[in-house]
């Protein structure tokens, strides 16, 4: 097959198609995780989290 007048092989393709794949999903990953941590946690949440830290600790 060629394009751009030059011979590209279909595993060729596949490879390019997976690693812009795996950019995309990994760029929105991120652009996702950043948006959740600009809210700072409410009351509860930051008292299920020391619950949770004071089980954990408490367990043999």
């Amino acid at each position: 097959m060629k394009i751009f007048g030059k011979h590209v092989f279909p595993g060729q393709i596949v490879l390019f198609a997976s690693g812009v794949l795996f950019l995309a999903s990994t760029t929105y990953d991120v652009h996702r995780s950043i948006k959740n941590n600009q809210t700072p946690p409410t009351k509860e949440q930051l008292e299920a989290l020391q619950d949770f830290i004071r089980s954990r600790r408490s367990s043999p």
